[in-house]
């Protein structure tokens, strides 16, 4: 027996401290421990689905379980019984690392072709921040304290762990017009370093651009993977890129370090497909940090904008934006969601949810927005955005948002919205009480200018989804 991978930043808790991650936990005083995976290999007896495997050391003998409609298989079996194989290759990856820069500056590398560098989900794993996501450090490719690095026209296919990782001090390093697809682990990650919360020595990724790339099919062994992963990094640009098929987030911010990230002009779907709790986009910031080498900025970043991007939080996902414990400074504008609205709890502050369209699928009740509040001063805004509520599973269709501290100056600012909803009505909660929009706006001073409707039909939908992404024809194509 073998510990299992790190598929979290938490191998290990009690019952009675999160009874979600054992199905047998009892509801009380239940101090058990529940681990992580644990994985079994190697035994014969145990060949039984498509793509498991028994190597016998002895008689140097590989059993292979393939699909019987496999153009490989010689269905006329021999004197034996045994069904023969004809023309197959078996390729045993040796490398986990196919390509290490480190130190370097000025390279480019394009036209070329990364496949089968060994797993490494059951390797060693460390938590690089504050979020939910352990990562192995190390990649096909690693990118190491290096400027000035650019990675084109390539393709990352049947790479059993994570495909490209930026580790330490990067500048400029560009990831543009590839593919990464049949990934066992995540596609795309960078990792930084701080002394605990002082980042300001630059030992980060920053100024990475990743444009006009596919990412599909990842994840296959590591289900905490993502298109694209960040920890103690910045001033990243996401762009152009398309993000489908994927077990967990397509994007994930492990923490909120340095800020100034850019997220547009990119599509998203069929993300979360094997997992919940969590959006196309998920975010963390438990811990602030010194981030500015001039030293002009304290804890506060610059705000990391998600613009004009088509985001379908289908499968298991929640929202096209989770942003979840503490996050801040977010900037979430013009962009067409198909899930739930804006979210921010747990001490999140300081952003804001303008221009949107959001389509409400029946899924958890939250809906429009779901947020806690602050401090006065650094309140989320909530403005100028469409909401269409499709449903809500329990019967909460109406209720198109949730808050706390009812008339509170450091609650949200909400104004100038648009609800539609299957009877026209809109109600907020907030305290455990539930308000109609009417009263929220005479009361609580809150939603001037917002507006209840009826469902508009599926070709208005539709039109109005497509006149907001022709709107974004300044984008460059991809």
């Amino acid at each position: 027996f073998g510990r299992g991978g790190s598929q979290g930043g938490r191998s290990w808790c009690r019952c009675d401290q999160c009874s979600y991650a054992g199905k047998w936990c009892q509801p009380a005083n239940d101090t058990r421990l529940v681990s992580g995976t644990w994985y079994v290999e190697n035994v014969a007896e145990e060949l039984d689905q498509p793509g498991e495997f028994y190597f016998d050391r002895r008689q140097r003998v590989i059993r292979l379980v393939l699909n019987q409609t496999s153009e490989w298989f010689d269905m006329d079996p021999g004197n034996d019984g045994m069904v023969k194989l004809k023309d197959l290759v078996l390729i045993v990856p040796r490398l986990k690392t196919l390509v290490h820069i480190e130190n370097a500056t000025d390279v480019t590398m394009s036209r070329l072709c990364f496949r089968d560098a060994q797993r490494t989900f059951l390797e060693k794993h460390g938590v690089p921040s504050g979020g939910d996501w352990s990562l192995y450090k190390g990649a096909a490719m690693v990118i190491e304290n290096s400027s000035n690095v650019s990675v084109t026209h390539s393709q990352f296919m049947r790479l059993d762990g994570t495909a490209l990782l930026l580790l330490d001090r990067t500048r400029h390093v560009r990831i543009a017009h590839s593919e990464f697809a049949w990934l066992g682990e995540s596609a795309m990650a960078a990792w930084g370093h701080t002394e605990e919360w002082d980042g300001r020595d630059g030992r980060q990724p920053r100024q990475t651009v990743v444009e006009h790339n596919v990412v599909r099919e990842i994840g296959i062994y590591e289900k905490q993977s993502s298109a694209w992963f960040q920890a103690k990094a910045c001033q990243t640009v996401l762009q152009n890129n398309i993000f489908f098929n994927l077990p967990r987030a397509a994007i994930n911010f492990n923490d909120g370090f340095g800020g100034g990230n850019l997220v547009e002009g990119n599509v998203m779907f069929n993300t979360c497909r094997e997992s919940g709790d969590h959006g196309a986009i998920n975010s963390w910031d438990r811990q602030p940090f010194l981030w500015d080498e001039t030293g002009r900025f304290g804890f506060d970043t610059p705000p990391t904008v998600i613009s004009r991007n088509l985001i379908l939080a289908n499968y298991g996902a929640s929202q096209g934006v989770d942003n979840d414990d503490g996050s801040s400074f977010y900037h979430i504008n013009d962009n067409v969601f198909w899930g739930d609205g804006f979210k921010m709890d747990y001490g999140g502050h300081d952003s804001n949810f303008q221009g949107n369209l959001v389509v409400v699928r029946p899924y958890d009740g939250q809906n429009c927005f779901n947020v806690a509040n602050f401090k006065a001063g650094h309140a989320h805004q909530y403005t100028m955005n469409q909401c269409v509520i499709l449903g809500c599973r329990g019967g909460c269709e109406e209720i198109v948002g949730t808050y706390s501290g009812c008339a509170n100056a450091a609650a949200i600012v909400l104004e100038n919205n648009h609800y539609y909803t299957r009877a026209g009505n809109a109600t907020i909660k907030c305290d455990q009480r539930v308000h109609r929009l009417v009263e929220v706006q005479a009361n609580f001073g809150k939603e001037g200018g917002s507006s209840a409707g009826l469902l508009p039909s599926t070709p208005v939908l539709l039109t109005w989804a497509q006149e907001r992404v022709r709107s974004w024809s300044s984008l460059k194509a991809l």
